[in-house]
């Protein structure tokens, strides 16, 4: 099943919703008038390992005429006036570290521009040699991070084409990343998008994304999160930092801004696909407290036509906030929360002439929710170290029933699956700098699982079968250590290691991690890298059933966790001030995948199956060998661009002990992304931004038709005796976004263009039975996302 599906019926509610949204903002936009005002830049520098404040540091930016700049207060803080709307190099300067430049600062009307800058301490800074500034850009957040990993801005995502401002679909433009049209699943170097580790404000949450897991496990169809919540994150595509658990491929480590403390700002903004709404300030004028709050509404029955078949009003919304409220110098305690629900279905096709496949004879509904929360506590207990205390609770619900007419016409059940997952966790974090060359951190995550598991499918003969039902509770505990040494001038190692005990089998893991860096020259860098990963599977085959000698039996609650050995080289040279080429070679080796005994199947190609009764083993193996390949130019001067490609080769070994392709070997993919902005208009307040993204990417495996067994069950059957022999077609498709931002005295507008697949290219998703000629069909859809929308911050 598609994500993004045809709705039969136009959602009236949704569309009058976007229609009064976009009215309003309009009318808005007509109550104002036009000159542009000189604007503020505002901030705090911080030391990137210790988070102390900075007093005394230098900001100046970079090109203003005249130059303007200022120094930090006792608090760290800094404030710059009178800067004219535009894009700008901010450079900071301070005794002992690193220089550090924040390229391409957007500053408009109507939202204030605020800055967290964090500094690196140098040894070499503090022998008194010169240290020429970089706009580090592809740096990670992460002062761990090395290798394999790269900072994603959320201004990237709302500008990049393809990316329709979700985080998880910009990810897909990344070297080792490919994605599809239909869902926003990542796959990381040939894994499966389940193998990927969500992460926000420290705490593993489930999958952010609306239809979490109802196509593929780890994917859904767009994100829950609105790019108006999220700072600077970091995306690890291999070998990440010791406090990174339960994740084989990637990270995804999200981070919620703080909202404005000093003035109240809103954004409104009104689309094709539904309405968004921020609102952020301070919860009393000169106080440091602060709220942030953003909630969607949406709805995809006016871009129905454009979509493919299966379902019916699809409708989601989400809520998502950050409180943030300042403890004196030495402490900051926050609350944050995101929370969706969705909602498709589809009915039976009216006109009985039209019943072909059995999606035309089948009604189903769809209901998803998901919700995390927390508190964190963060203090510097002094100069060199702080503690990062945090409670959290998560969870998500599946509700998805299906009926299918009979012979008789009379709809029958046909899948039922209900599944509320929830998880508690108690976190600590504690860094520490034992000096300039040598940073530590350590932590311990408890994490109490409960869960309601209820699986059941229909045979065909009124029978219902349960594949699973469970109901109960269990035990993740991770705990790490990592310190990063800088062994000299340009040796820097990070070494560590990461354990954890699932109660639920009394499985026990001890990962080590390590990486060496090489800083030969300031433009060249060479990297090497090592960790093993490990991750528990799905919790529905934990406790698949089955019934031996009249009794109900759970063969798989001994099952451990599946593991992943990365092994990594890295060569970067920067080309230039604002350009850098990236090479990474890797191998990534699987063991202890469950597999079925004597059969070709692996979890490791797991896509989505949640109906499962089999007994499986730790005995699969598989390996991701390939490289990847960067070349980009960050935005300077109005033009940026960013080149990937992806050569890799999967394979694995089933129950069967047979070595075959893996379902997500593609073996390349290639990416192209480009765009150029204008500065046009009397006092050059206003932006034009033009954005292009080209694909190509090698098609997933697919297993043979068995076409004799097909027609004696009227249903399409794979041959799995000769797993994944056959390829999908080659994919190839063109994303657009187009903006144009004006800047008015009282608050800033934008019109925003955003097409995903521009020229109407088909995708293969397999194979479909058509029962009117009982002949197997191959299944080709077209999937197009646009988006017309208005947005004001004022």
């Amino acid at each position: 099943m598609a994500i993004f599906v045809k709705i039969s019926k136009i959602d009236m509610k949704g569309i009058k919703s976007s229609i009064y949204g976009l009215g309003f903002v309009l009318y808005f936009t007509l109550s104002f008038d036009a000159d542009c005002q000189n604007r503020i830049v505002r901030g705090i520098v911080k030391d990137r390992n210790t988070q102390e404040t900075l007093p005394g540091a230098t900001i100046m930016i970079l090109n203003t005429n005249p130059l303007l700049g200022t120094t930090t207060d006792g608090n760290g803080a800094f404030r710059i006036e009178n800067i004219p709307v535009g894009r700008y190099s901010i450079q900071v300067s301070y005794i002992g570290y690193e220089s550090t430049v924040v390229a391409e600062v957007l500053v408009q009307t109507g939202k204030e521009t605020i800055l967290e800058i964090l500094m690196k301490q140098s040894a070499t800074a503090l022998e008194g040699v010169s240290i020429k500034a970089f706009a580090n850009k592809e740096q990670a957040v992460n002062p761990m991070a090395m290798i394999s990993s790269r900072q994603l801005t959320m201004e990237e995502a709302s500008r990049y084409a393809g990316g329709i401002d979700d985080p998880a679909r910009l990810a897909t433009a990344f070297a080792g990343v490919a994605g599809s049209l239909s869902s926003n699943a990542i796959v990381i170097r040939g894994n499966a998008p389940k193998g990927l580790l969500w992460r926000m404000e420290g705490i593993e949450i489930p999958n952010p994304s609306h239809f979490a897991n109802v196509s593929t496990f780890g994917g859904g169809g767009i994100t829950a999160l609105s790019s108006q919540m999220l700072s600077n994150s970091d995306f690890f595509t291999g070998a990440f930092p010791a406090e990174f658990g339960n994740a084989l491929s990637g990270v995804f480590d999200m981070r919620i801004r703080n909202g404005n403390n000093e003035k109240r700002e809103h954004t409104i903004k009104a689309g094709i696909i539904g309405i968004d709404f921020a609102t952020e300030g301070p919860f009393i004028k000169g106080r440091r407290s602060s709220y942030l709050m953003n909630y969607r509404y949406s709805t995809l029955a006016l871009i129905s036509p454009l979509l493919p078949q299966n379902a019916q009003g699809i409708k989601y919304q989400d809520l998502s906030f950050k409180l943030n409220f300042p403890m004196g110098r030495k402490g900051t305690l926050s609350a944050w929360g995101l929370f969706s629900t969705d909602r498709t279905g589809s009915k039976v096709k009216e006109d009985s002439t039209q019943w072909i496949y059995y999606q035309d004879i089948e009604e189903d509904v769809n209901k998803n929710r998901m919700g995390a929360a927390g508190i964190n506590y963060k203090t510097i207990l002094s100069e060199s170290t702080y503690l990062n205390t945090a409670v959290a609770a998560t969870g998500n619900l599946i509700y998805w029933h299906r009926e299918r007419l009979d012979s008789a016409m009379n709809l029958y059940p046909r899948d039922e699956i209900a599944q509320n997952d929830r998880k508690y966790t108690l976190s600590f974090l504690v860094n520490h700098k034992f000096g300039s060359r040598h940073i530590n951190r350590t932590g311990i995550n408890i994490n109490y699982l409960t869960y309601k598991v209820n699986l059941k499918q229909n045979d065909g003969r009124d029978q219902f079968r349960t594949f699973a039902d469970k109901t109960g509770n269990s035990t993740l505990i991770q705990a790490y250590t990592q310190s990063r040494i800088d062994l000299a001038d340009h040796f820097i190692l990070n070494a560590g290691i990461h354990s954890q005990w699932f109660t639920l089998n009394s499985d026990l893991t001890f990962e080590p991690r390590i990486s060496l860096k090489w800083n030969a020259t300031d433009r060249n860098s060479f990297s090497v890298a090592y960790g093993l990963h490990s991750r528990m599977e799905p919790l529905g085959f934990y406790f698949a059933m089955q019934q031996m000698d009249g009794r109900t039996i759970e063969p798989n609650l001994r099952l451990k966790f599946t593991r992943s050995q990365h092994y990594i080289l890295s060569w970067e040279l920067k080309t230039g001030e604002y350009s850098r080429f990236r090479l990474e070679p890797y191998f990534q080796k699987m063991s202890k995948v469950p597999v079925m005994p004597n059969s070709s199947f692996s979890m490791q190609n797991l896509e989505m199956d949640w109906f499962f009764y089999d007994s499986l083993v730790n005995r699969g193996s598989g390996y991701n060998v390939g490289a990847d390949i960067t070349l980009e130019r960050f935005l300077h001067d109005g033009f940026y661009y960013l080149f990937t490609a992806s050569l890799f080769d999967s394979k694995y070994k089933g129950g069967d002990g047979v070595e075959r392709n893996s379902r997500f070997n593609k073996n390349y993919v290639v990416n192209f992304l480009f765009g150029k902005e204008w500065t046009p208009g009397k006092n050059r307040n206003n932006l034009l931004s033009l954005n292009w993204k080209f694909s190509v990417l090698g098609g997933d495996r697919i297993s043979p038709v068995n076409y004799a067994a097909s027609y004696i069950s009227n249903d399409v059957i794979y041959d799995e005796q000769h797993a994944f022999q056959e390829r999908k077609p080659d994919v190839w498709y063109l994303d657009f976004t187009a903006s144009w931002h004006k800047n008015h005295p009282r608050y800033s507008a934008t019109w925003s263009v955003q097409f995903v697949n521009l020229l109407f290219q088909k995708e293969f998703y397999g194979y479909r039975y058509n029962f009117r000629t009982d002949r197997v069909e191959p299944l080709r859809e077209v999937v197009v996302i646009p988006n017309l929308s208005y947005r004001i911050d004022f």
